[in-house]
């Protein structure tokens, strides 16, 4: 009988050296989907002269690749994006930070400039037989978070990675859960511009956090070696009804020179249940350099009147409140 998702599980963890594997104790978030996992060979077809047919293969470099889509419920995914965190706190009421600065940080966050990789385990137990794979050295190429109105906040993460142990048949039984389990919907989100106004009727928002990560091979092996990382890249977007001239008058304050060229001071979007001490959960993102780039809008009669205003962002810092420790 062909059996489903139901059969499936998805969980990863943090590695300490490329590759090198890591005991997986983390999901992503509620509800993981996985999509157009590939793994492919770069097989080369030979040919030869004086015949029509291919003659032989040979094989080049591993690759893998695909996306996992999940409802944000846990800050651990940005332990990978950002490195080393600094926690305070106790008796089930701790704060954690991270910061893509270098030096933003208590903890060693010099890090944060090297990509950091997962081990991911997909297990499936199939008709016949269990199939369990293993990808090591997993990077992140890009991590997008959207809210719509009514809807939760969903996240997108990009994966590429160039090394699997063989295809085993034998599923974990101990599988990770998550550890926090609260799915941040858009009632559970705000976004504060510079001048400390939050946002009002917003209708939706997305963050986009490209790693510019790259894969590296080397001579002797199919298998990637180490990944780097170029410029990280964050840029972002939020609608709301139109009100006043307020948006897009950033916009031209940036052009005519009112707003300096390092982007304007900060933008927050925030996650929380509105709970307090050992009850609250909360994810919030501040971002510093905030340069806004363009203002959209359309009018149809009868229809409401909204704007779309798009940033791009130099700083983020990310500060989770929970009644976890430390990440799993």
């Amino acid at each position: 009988m062909v059996r489903t998702g139901s059969s499936g599980y998805l969980q990863y963890g943090k590695e300490s050296t490329f590759g090198g594997g890591a005991t997986q104790t983390r999901v992503f978030g509620l509800e993981q989907k996985l999509s157009g996992i590939t793994w492919k060979n770069n097989q080369m077809p030979l040919t030869a002269l004086n015949d029509i047919e291919v003659q032989c293969y040979a094989y080049g470099k591993n690759e893998g690749s695909g996306s996992v889509e999940f409802v944000l419920s846990t800050p651990w995914i940005f332990d990978i994006l950002l490195d080393a965190v600094d926690t305070s706190g106790s008796a089930l009421d701790y704060t954690h930070i991270w910061n893509s600065d270098k030096t933003a940080l208590t903890a060693d966050n010099s890090g944060v400039v090297n990509p950091h990789t997962m081990h991911i385990e997909h297990g499936f137990d199939a008709e016949t037989a269990d199939v369990v794979r293993n990808m090591k050295g997993v990077i992140i190429n890009t991590l997008s978070l959207k809210a719509s109105l009514g809807e939760t906040v969903k996240a997108t993460a990009e994966l590429a990675w160039g090394k699997e142990d063989a295809v085993s048949t034998s599923v974990d039984t101990t599988i990770a859960a998550d550890d926090i389990k609260f799915p941040y919907t858009f009632a559970h989100a705000t976004l504060e511009l510079p001048d400390s106004t939050v946002v009002a009727q917003l209708q939706e928002f997305e963050i986009n956090f490209n790693m510019n990560t790259e894969l590296l091979y080397g001579m002797g092996s199919a298998d990637a070696v180490s990944a780097f990382r170029k410029i990280f890249e964050m840029t972002g977007k939020f609608k709301a009804a139109t009100v006043d001239k307020t948006q897009i008058q950033r916009v031209f304050d940036a052009a005519d020179g009112t707003t300096v060229n390092t982007g304007v001071a900060t933008l927050q979007i925030t996650l929380t249940n509105d709970l307090a001490t050992t009850a609250e959960k909360a994810i919030i993102l501040d971002f510093a350099g905030v340069g806004v780039s363009e203002h959209q809008t359309d009018m149809s009669p009868g229809e409401a009147v909204f704007e779309t205003l798009s940033w791009q962002l130099r700083n983020v810092q990310v500060t989770a409140h929970n009644s976890v420790a430390t990440p799993a």
